[in-house]
């Protein structure tokens, strides 16, 4: 008996702790097997004030006369909890019924921004999730503090620190403040390099963006630190010692350290250069049938014995996929190769081309845009819905795309389509602001001058440009208005009208007054990534008065039309539009004036320009530069008013109209037929000052002509003056705050009798 009732309490026993070990767990009230069979026959919902009873059901998803088991019971939470509506959740049972008792978040009443000065309101609340008649809930505030945080570390300010305040209000709504200390912009204090040798810092320098503290970068901000930039800053000296020949480049590290004390942050980036690497043979090898590698040859753009240039191979790749693409080579994939000789630094590339996967764009998906219009970003696309996918093409979209200047950023990523064989291209960008006032002020020996623009990049997002101009000098004044489609009726092809009225005061050097209306239609046809070819009307009417009695035979008052057609090409390889330091610039123009009119001349001008880095590494830049023009009437002599007017922006030494042939009587200058300058100039950082402050210097080499003249009746005899006009100096230019100021320091070496000598020439600008 007593051994039967031992048992008895040793079974109880464990029943009980069983019981203990299954009940009680978790806010479900079942352990993990206990409900594995449960069923209830109704779901009551309480606690719920704003939120339907039947909205909560919803998303329970246990059924009343159903089993369900504890991970029904855990899911539902987590279903419940994932709406954002409740703060809190919790799943009992209770007899035969399923009780779900919710707290509901509470209702976002009002949003309040306070402390911010640098931050206008509009940017800020664009960065919340937070707002009037959402929820509140502590991930969401937490968020926000921390986006608004980093939103003011990309502004210069990662010392700003946000703060929140709830204000409970009834019916379970609060108000909430956001508190914002702004601190003070934390700015680059240093920039240095390690493991540098081929390239000086002040050139490495001049790659990356960021710069460092200084009077210069007050108004561009470059200065300020923002991780995001400095991560560009890598990708922009890869590039930059790629296309250099150093084919082994790479970025170790970028270390920054910050000191409270100054408020700065040292900057260092640790390079490991590698060899310098030079074009050994080149080849292209196709394992598509019929397709003639020796006639693809041309559009190599690498050449054997040449520094390597990464930017010359993906030009290759480039033309070489576009060129098999016409060819109807549709799924074409061509990929170079690199076989490098590290003990003689050369490296050889083989161009590598296979069929691709037969793979379709089934979607051109754009995100981001708020301005600009879809089709704006499609037509930098080369492929379209429905066309082969080609990943070079899409890379040279998206360079085409930030090259517009619409865009801070750029990223195009394919997800996979419907079927296999499509793909959807997704195109994020964010858009920056293409609208810009400025007003300009400078100063130059020809006396003072004044510039109020408006200028337009993406008019109404159609990417269309407009500027507007209103220009004040001393002697001249001038209104313009320009407009320019970039792709006219839906085409390659850039279209522009262009109106202008300028008026020139006489001077010491103009002995009338000439007030010019007129205007203009351009279309410009692109015949290949550095080749344009720009076609043009124009119509302008001169109404010359005032003139000096003396020299009224060659400036005769009176109103004078002119209507002429031409063209120029323009063929540019230059590395930089703003501060080139590589690459040639060739431009040459002709007009047909006598389309009517009051004149009939041909007009012809050429320009060419080439840069070199003499000493990479010392950034000492050599400019080679000739231009010349000659204009010729056609069956009539041509006016004087036509002709060039040369000085001293050609040849420094000269003033402006400074020198050419000159009526003997008066000693002026009556401008020539035919005209021609040469430059020599050796650019480099100026000795004893850090390149951070932005200033350069520069030694240089003048000599042109200016000659002929068709003397008009009753005109006196012109001293045609035809000799070499020469001239060599120095000039020191700084690239201020208030613009680019240059002075120009010459000493004559050839000139003639009558030509006016200036030995300084100065110039500055501004633009803010």
């Amino acid at each position: 008996m007593n051994s039967f009732m031992f048992l008895v309490r040793r079974v109880a026993l464990v029943l009980m702790l069983s019981l203990v070990a299954l009940g009680g767990v978790g806010s479900s009230g079942f352990g993990p097997t206990a409900a594995e069979a449960a069923t209830v026959s109704r779901i009551v919902v309480k606690g719920n004030t704003r939120v339907e009873a039947e909205t909560v059901r919803s998303y329970v998803l246990i059924v009343p006369g159903k089993p369900f088991s504890n991970a029904d019971i855990d899911e539902s939470v987590k279903a419940l909890y994932g709406t954002g509506l409740f703060s809190d959740v919790n799943i009992t049972i209770s007899g035969s019924s399923l009780v779900v008792v919710v707290e509901e978040n509470r209702v976002v009443n009002s949003v309040i921004i306070k402390g911010n000065k640098k931050v206008k309101n509009d940017e800020l609340y664009a960065l919340l999730q937070t707002k009037p008649r959402g929820v509140a809930t502590e991930a969401k505030l937490q968020g926000d503090v921390q986006r608004m945080t980093d939103y003011y570390a990309t502004q210069g300010r990662s010392t700003a620190t946000v703060t929140y305040e709830v204000t409970d209000l009834a019916d379970n709504r609060v108000d909430v403040v956001y508190i914002i200390d702004e601190g003070d912009r934390t700015a680059i204090g240093r920039i240095s390099f390690v493991g540098n040798n081929a390239f000086s810092e002040s050139r490495l320098r001049s790659v990356i963006t960021s710069r460092k503290r200084s009077i210069l970068t007050m108004l561009n901000r470059k200065d300020v630190f923002n991780e995001a930039k400095l991560a560009a800053d890598q990708e922009a000296l890869r590039r930059f010692y790629m296309s250099h020949g150093y084919a082994d480049f790479r970025v170790i590290s970028v270390d920054w350290d910050y000191d409270e004390a100054s408020s700065r942050y040292s900057v260092v980036f640790t390079v490991d250069e590698g060899g310098r690497y030079r074009y050994s043979s080149i080849n292209i090898d196709s394992t598509i049938p019929g397709v003639d590698t020796s006639r693809l040859m041309r559009f190599v753009r690498t050449k054997p014995g040449r520094i390597f240039d990464s930017r010359q191979v993906e030009k290759t790749v480039e033309d070489l996929t576009i060129e098999l693409s016409r060819a109807g080579y549709s799924f074409v994939q061509v990929r170079p190769r690199g076989d490098r000789d590290y003990d003689n630094h050369t490296i050889s590339i083989t161009y590598l081309i296979d069929e691709g996967p037969r793979v379709y764009v089934e979607r051109i998906e754009i995100f981001g845009n708020t301005k600009t219009r879809d089709y704006v970003i499609r037509r930098e696309f080369d492929l379209s819905e429905g066309d082969p996918y080609n990943r070079v093409l899409v890379d040279r979209a998206e360079r085409k795309l930030r090259d517009l200047g619409y865009f801070k950023t750029v990223d195009i990523q394919t997800e996979p389509g419907s079927a296999p064989d499509k793909v959807i291209l997704v195109v994020r960008v964010e858009e920056e602001s293409t609208g810009e006032f400025s007003v300009g002020a400078g100063i130059s020996t020809d006396g003072l001058v004044a510039e109020i623009s408006l200028d337009e990049r993406n008019f109404l997002g159609r990417g269309q440009r407009l500027r507007i101009s209103v220009g004040f000098g001393a002697d001249q004044q001038q209104y313009s208005i320009s407009f320019t489609d970039p792709y006219f009726l839906g085409y390659n092809i850039s279209a522009g009208v262009d109106a202008y009225k300028t008026i020139q005061n006489r001077s010491s050097y103009r002995p009338y007054m000439n007030d010019i209306i007129g205007g203009g239609l351009r279309l410009g046809l692109p015949i290949t990534d550095d080749l344009v070819l720009n076609l043009n009307y124009k119509l302008n009417q001169k109404t010359i008065s005032q003139t000096k009695k003396q020299t009224a035979a060659y400036f005769p008052n009176g109103v004078y039309v002119t209507s002429s057609a031409g063209y120029e090409l323009t063929y540019s390889t230059l590395d930089s539009n703003i501060d080139p330091r590589e690459g040639v610039w060739l431009n040459g123009a002709q007009d047909f004036a006598g389309i009517g009119g009051d004149v009939s001349y041909m007009k012809s001008i050429a320009e060419a320009r080439y840069y070199q880095q003499l000493l990479p590494d010392k950034d000492v830049v050599g400019i080679v530069r000739v231009a010349g023009g000659n204009i010729t009437g056609l069956g009539q002599k041509v006016p004087v008013y036509d002709n060039f007017f040369k000085g001293g922006e050609t040849i420094r030494g000269f003033e402006s109209y400074g020198y050419g042939p000159v009526d003997i009587a008066t000693g002026t200058h009556v401008g020539g037929k035919n005209y021609w300058v040469a430059t020599a100039e050796v650019q480099f950082p100026f000795p004893g000052i850090s390149p951070d402050f932005g200033f350069r210097g520069a030694l240089f080499a003048d000599a042109g002509n200016e000659f002929d003249v068709d003397v008009p009746k009753g005109a006196g005899p012109v001293n045609n003056a035809n000799q070499i006009r020469s001239s060599v100096g120095g000039s020191v230019m700084w690239a201020s705050p208030i613009g680019t100021l240059r002075a120009d320091m010459a000493y004559v070496l050839s000139k003639a009798k009558t030509d006016k000598e200036q030995w300084f020439r100065f110039s500055a600008g501004r633009t803010f």
